[in-house]
Order: structure tokens, then C-alpha cells, then sequence
């Protein structure tokens, strides 16, 4: 009775946290995240509860690394038994009570020999069902279709390859709301509480599918019991693994790598279907379920930007910057009465599409319309009011893709001062633009139009600082070619630009930039740093002592300061230097080196 209650009110919730929607549109009313499951599909894998021994799974990975379990305890336990016997038997017969004297001897051969060749053989008869076992488990050979896997703080990233079928995880609402100190709910009362999600992956049965797993900020571990194995996602690293599923079935995980706060709250859901029922997933996830595609650049009204943007706050941005805004001192700035929040709707899209420090980049993560949605809402609740809002459709020309929005039409609309369309350059950033032959008309201004666009994207993708960069930095320099040398961009562009030296002033406007993208996260803004583990810079002796010495430093690294003598340009690198040594918290040297001294250095 207690397990039928508990089971229809995890029902309820299910689907009043998904959408009655959804359910409406599902012919078998049976609902997992965001998927339809079949008639007479089995709720869970397993009837669940704990045990003591190892989970059996339904691969037969899992059932060869259950057996090699197996097979390794009972020859421990024989041994086990064994040895204490022996000693036992040895103890009680012959104690001193008894009249035993203990024998006077020292190095027997033969005892030697035998405790020392017994063990080699039992551990070399281990080794053969190990290793068979561990090559199967590393054998992704011939597989079928493969699905990427990135880790995220805090849900998971899912794309599969050659398909065009890509959507992130996230904790469900129910235990998402259930999860909170606040909240009335009792977690008991929510089905599969912290081990459901909103959007399950999706795989066919008896298939031999290859997952690759990778991470965008830090190490994350991708791990279901019944598949058999878990995995590590590591920044900038691919591992891989392969699983195939024997029967149709729900199957729940977890990541297991303490990756931060909320590292509890980014569950795994696998849902394995029979090929036809996968492939009526499948063309329902690429054509729009119910054939009603949402348009995602379409105009929404303030208050729809404001209702949605509610849930998309909930949802993402919550659990740093609290449920009112308010932030966690010291750790995540508050939103409430934020000066990036009240400024330019621009300078915060911005910031929300390509991260900054601690703050991912959403760019990735949320769609155009969620972006807009969340925007809008921040700046006009949690104790805001600028009565401003963003439009999809100027997400898409940010994220670089989508028409940017004309200003004649933006005029006819009223909303001139409501649609920013992307983040302006200053006068001097701007090129000039090439005088148009009245003669071609209108074609001639398209081509220009066109050619201006692609250049400022291409300028736009360089400068942006994805999550993974602040891991690989180098890749932002030296992944492009130059045409004539072949060497890195990064020198090429310091040769070109080194041209001409720029003055102390010039390299600690650009300084501050560079330290704001490279060194902020471990020494601050101000250079107070966080000892003892990041020293400060703010009166250091090695940012006011010999600048060679400094220098040899930055280019070097020591312990946990990494060496940036090839992640940074040689403008880059003098601008910073100068910026630490004259501006950053109040230090002044006067002394700096110039980009053609770096270079030279490098």
C-alpha cells in the first residue's frame, strides 16, 4: 500500500513538474523527463531497493565484471580461510600450556620458495579472467552509433554524432524544487528524488553503442551501475567507452567526481527502447514532437519574456546566485542591484553567452529564446526594475547566426531602445568600409553587407573565452595557421603588431583585459589573491622587485602558475606585465617592457 501511494504520487509529480502537455500528447500516458515511453515499456529496470553485493546489470559487460567479482572474493575468501586457518591451528596446538617450545631456526628454503611461488601462480591465474575482461571493457571496436558526452557544472551534454540529435540533461523539477532548504515538499514523497532528469538519453537495445565523454570546465565521472563501468570527463581530454543493452528497461546513474556545490544535483538517465520504438524517438526529436515546432527568434511579449525567464532562472541560475538574487557573499556576486544586471542589456548578454571566471558560458548551454527569457527576467525581478527586455532574434545575431535586426524596422516597431543586436565597438575599432559602386546597386551593398558580417563573427568566435579555454588556453593561439610562414597565429599577430611598440598607457588599458581573462580567477580583481594559495599581487615583492624576474616567472610558471610564454601573444604578455606592475591594486613601478623585448624573450 505505502509503495502504491508513493508510486502515484511520484506520478503526479512527474507530471505536473514535465507538463500536462506532454502527457496529454502521450498516447501510453507513461512519461520519463521529456520522453513518450511505449505501452507496456517497464517502468524501471529493476524493482529496486539496497543489497549488499554488487549490482548485476543488464549488459554483458556488466555481467562479466559481476562474475570477475565474484570469481576474485571467493579465491580471497578461500585463501582467507586458509592462511588463518593454518595460523590458528598453529596457534592452539602448539602453545607454550601445552609444553611447545618455539623453534630456533632462521631462513628455511623450501618455506621461502613456496610462500613465495603459491602466491605468484594464484595471482597469475587471476590475471587471465582480469585482463580478458578489461580488453572486452576496452574494445569499442565495430560499433554502431556514437553519442558525445560532456560534463557540465552541473548537468550533462549529450550529441549524437552523424544524426544531429543534441540536448542537455538537467535535474527534473520535481527534485529540483524538492531540493531546496525552503521547500515543503518531502523529498520522500518524489519519485526517483535527485536520480531523474528532464531530458533521459535515449538509446536502441542490442546495438553496440560507443559513448566518448569529455568535460567543459572540470573533472566530471559519468557512471550508470547497470551499464557496468563509469567513466571520467575530463577539459580537454576524450575518453571512451561502449555499452549495449540487452533489454528494454530505465536505467539511473550518477556522476561520481566531486565536481562542486552541486555536484548531487546532475543525475544520469539511460532509456533503452526496442529499434522501432527508437526510431520513433529519434524522428521526433529531430522534426518537433506533435509536428509543432516552436520558432525560436519569434517576438515574445515582456510578459512571456518574464514568466519563462522565471523558470529558466530556477532552473540554471539559482543555484549560485540564490532564489531572490541575493548571491552567496564572496563566492557568487548578487544580481540584486548588480551594476552589470542595471547596465547595458548588451555588456550582460554578453557576459551570460561566452562566461567569465566561475561563470559558464550559456551560449552553449541555453537556446536563443531561454536566453532572451532569462535576461529579460533578471533585469526587471529580484529586486530590479530597469523595464528594458532582449528579443530572441538578437541573441541569434550574437550567437552568430539569424540577420541582424534593422534599425528601420526596430524604428517602426518602437523598439529601438529594446533590440540590442549585438555588442558595439568603439570608433576607433571600427574598419572603414569600402566606398559602393552606385552602378551594381543593391547587390554590390549586400556583398558588402555579407563580407562585413562574416569578418565580425570570425573577430567575434577569436575573441570569446569558451569554458574550456581557461584550461587550454593555447588553443586560442595556436589552432590557426598563417598562410605565408605557417607558424601560429599568436606570433604572427605579435610580429605584425609589434610593429610599431605601444606606450605604457596604451599596454595598461589592453592589460586589464588580459588580466581580467587570465589572472582574475586565482589572484582577484583588486590582487588581494586568496592565501595562501594564490599569493597576492597587490604590494608583492616579486610584481614591485627586478621586472626580469617577474618576467622569467610569467614565462616559466612555478608551482600551481602556469607558464605563459606560449598561451599569450607578446602584446598580450607585455600589457599584462604592465598592468600588474602600474595600475593593479594600486601598484606603480613605472617600469614595463615592450611587445618586441617579449617577443624576442619568447
Amino acid at each position: 500500500m505505502k509503495k502504491t501511494k508513493r508510486l502515484f504520487t511520484g506520478l503526479i509529480l512527474l507530471l505536473s513538474g514535465l507538463g500536462a502537455l506532454q502527457a496529454a500528447e502521450c498516447p501510453s500516458k507513461l512519461m520519463e523527463g521529456s520522453v513518450c515511453l511505449p505501452k507496456g515499456f517497464p517502468v524501471e529496470s529493476t524493482p529496486g531497493g539496497y543489497a549488499v553485493n554488487l549490482t548485476h546489470g543488464h549488459t554483458k559487460l556488466s555481467h562479466d565484471v559481476y562474475d570477475l567479482h565474484m570469481l576474485i572474493l571467493m579465491i580471497c575468501v578461500v585463501v582467507g580461510v586458509l592462511v588463518f586457518g593454518v595460523m590458528f591451528y598453529s596457534i592452539y596446538h602448539h602453545r607454550k600450556s601445552k609444553g611447545h617450545t618455539a623453534a630456533q631456526f632462521h631462513e628455511n628454503t623450501k618455506i621461502e620458495f613456496l610462500w613465495t611461488i603459491i602466491p605468484a601462480l594464484i595471482l597469475f591465474a587471476m590475471a587471465f579472467p582480469a585482463t580478458k575482461t578489461m580488453m572486452e571493457m576496452d574494445d569499442s571496436k565495430e560499433y554502431e552509433m556514437t553519442i558525445k558526452v560532456t560534463g557540465w557544472q552541473w548537468k550533462w551534454e549529450y550529441e549524437y554524432l552523424n544524426s544531429g540529435i543534441h540536448f542537455f540533461s538537467n535535474l527534473d523539477h520535481a527534485s529540483n524544487m524538492a531540493r531546496k532548504l525552503d521547500s515543503k515538499t518531502d523529498a520522500r514523497s518524489v519519485s526517483h528524488y535527485l536520480l531523474s532528469v528532464d531530458e533521459p538519453l535515449v538509446i536502441p537495445v542490442k546495438k553496440k553503442i560507443r559513448l566518448v565523454f569529455t568535460a567543459a570546465d572540470v573533472i566530471h565521472s559519468w557512471w550508470v551501475p547497470d551499464l557496468g563501468w563509469k567513466k571520467d570527463a575530463i577539459p580537454g581530454f576524450i575518453n571512451e567507452a561502449w555499452t549495449s543493452v540487452n533489454d528494454p528497461g530505465i536505467y539511473r546513474g550518477q556522476c561520481t567526481e566531486l565536481c562542486g556545490k552541486d555536484h548531487a544535483f546532475m543525475p544520469v538517465v539511460v532509456i533503452a527502447m526496442e529499434q522501432d520504438d527508437y526510431d520513433a524517438w529519434e524522428k521526433c526529436k529531430k522534426d518537433g514532437c506533435g509536428g509543432d515546432q516552436v520558432d525560436e527568434t519569434a517576438d515574445q511579449t515582456h510578459d512571456k519574456l518574464m514568466s519563462n525567464g522565471a523558470q529558466v532562472y530556477a532552473n540554471n541560475c539559482a543555484t549560485c546566485h540564490m532564489e531572490k538574487g541575493e548571491g552567496i557573499s564572496g563566492v557568487f556576486p548578487a544580481l540584486t542591484g548588480s551594476k552589470v544586471v542595471n547596465g547595458d542589456i548588451n555588456a550582460q548578454a554578453n557576459l551570460i553567452l561566452n562566461g567569465r571566471n566561475a561563470m559558464p558560458a550559456f551560449g552553449k548551454q541555453l537556446k536563443a529564446m531561454e536566453l532572451a527569457q532569462v535576461i529579460t527576467f533578471t533585469r526587471n525581478a529580484l529586486g530590479n526594475s530597469k523595464g528594458d527586455e532582449i528579443q530572441p532574434k538578437a541573441i541569434k545575431v550574437m550567437l552568430g547566426g539569424g540577420s541582424p535586426v534593422t534599425t528601420e524596422a526596430a524604428k517602426d516597431s518602437g523598439e529601438v531602445d529594446k533590440q540590442p543586436v549585438s555588442v558595439k565597438k568603439s570608433d576607433a575599432e571600427q574598419k572603414p568600409a569600402k566606398p559602393v559602386d552606385e552602378a551594381k546597386g543593391d547587390e554590390s551593398s549586400k556583398a558588402l553587407s555579407k563580407a562585413s558580417s562574416i569578418d565580425a563573427k570570425a573577430e567575434e568566435v577569436d575573441n570569446v573565452q569558451f569554458a574550456q579555454d581557461k584550461f587550454y588556453p593555447a588553443k586560442k593561439f595556436t589552432d590557426k595557421k598563417d598562410d605565408e610562414s605557417g607558424k601560429p597565429n599568436s606570433q604572427a599577430d605579435s610580429k605584425s603588431s609589434d610593429k610599431s611598440d605601444s606606450s605604457l598607457a596604451e599596454l595598461k588599458a589592453h592589460g586589464a583585459r588580459i588580466y581580467e581573462k587570465n589572472c582574475q580567477s586565482c589572484h582577484q580583481k583588486d590582487g588581494v589573491g586568496m592565501p595562501p594559495v594564490f599569493p597576492a599581487l597587490k604590494g608583492s615583492t616579486i610584481v614591485a622587485g627586478d621586472i626580469n624576474k617577474q618576467v622569467e616567472l610569467m614565462l616559466k610558471g612555478k608551482g600551481a602558475m602556469p607558464a605563459f610564454s606560449k598561451t599569450l601573444n607578446a602584446k598580450d604578455f607585455a600589457a599584462v606585465l604592465a598592468y600588474t606592475r602600474n595600475g593593479l591594486g594600486g601598484n606603480a613601478t613605472g617600469d614595463f617592457k615592450k611587445p618586441s623585448e617579449i617577443q624576442a624573450l619568447q
